[in-house]
């Protein structure tokens, strides 16, 4: 264990503001980065054991067990007597993009933005959020919230999402990264966590590029891992990553 050290004082204006003016300097805050880039991992398997409860096909068992026993259904019907076996599809395929939205209100997030992973861990990122300059908290160093984020994988491939002539029309923030999502996507899933489900007419559309909206109501996680994931913070350079542990809590 340690002393716990005394939290920063505010410095001058002029150093916190420092890099302010330069937007092609932002970065994020590594830590926040694995967080929520753990999270998105969860959210790929999950969204792949929907699907595959959507998909299989289960029958009273008559010649074959085919992919095993489904104990649900066994016991849900055990007055009957009868096993229940599952026929599972397969060729699911994997999960290329993770769209989180946390809240629409336009007015709330107006601050949008798209960023390209610095590595093979980390996935593309567009998000809108509230603005970074609202709370600034150290030199360079500001916190916002997500409204929404779209992570999309492998890293490297994403333009600008909010300027994408391809994305206009999406009727919302979130629509616009759902529909970057199912571009972007390599895979045939791409997994949505939000409060309500998407329109059909944008399931029909990925549907014509051979792609799969998997729908996860967000209600279904933690309100306090949601809270946690939501505040992220904003670095006007790198070098800042070496003191923002000291003004992020």
């Amino acid at each position: 264990l340690r002393a716990m050290a005394g939290r920063r004082k505010l410095g001058d204006a002029d150093e916190w503001l420092q890099g302010f003016e330069n937007p092609f300097s932002q970065c994020s805050y590594p830590p926040e980065d694995l967080a929520l880039e753990a999270f998105s991992s969860y959210v790929q398997k999950k969204a792949k054991g929907v699907l595959s409860e959507e998909n299989k096909r289960v029958e009273p068992f008559a010649t074959s067990l085919l992919d095993g026993i489904d104990m649900r259904e066994t016991i849900r019907n055990w007055h009957e007597g009868k096993l229940y076996v599952q026929e599972l599809r397969k060729g699911l395929g994997g999960v290329g993009s993770v769209v989180i939205v946390f809240d629409e209100d336009r007015e709330r997030y107006p601050w949008e933005m798209t960023w390209l992973g610095e590595n093979d861990e980390e996935g593309d990122m567009a998000l809108f959020a509230t603005h970074p300059l609202q709370q600034i908290v150290g030199p360079g160093i500001c916190r916002a919230e997500y409204g929404g984020s779209l992570l999309s994988y492998p890293p490297g491939r994403m333009s600008e999402v909010w300027t994408d002539e391809a994305f206009e029309a999406a009727r919302s923030p979130a629509e616009r990264l759902l529909m970057a999502g199912v571009d972007y996507c390599e895979h045939k899933l791409v997994a949505y966590l939000a409060k309500k489900p998407p329109r059909q007419e944008l399931k029909s559309w990925a549907g014509r590029y051979g792609k799969k909206i998997v729908y996860i109501p967000i209600g279904q996680f933690s309100p306090d891992t949601l809270k946690k994931l939501r505040v992220f913070h904003v670095l006007f350079g790198k070098e800042k990553r070496e003191i923002a542990r000291d003004y992020i809590w």
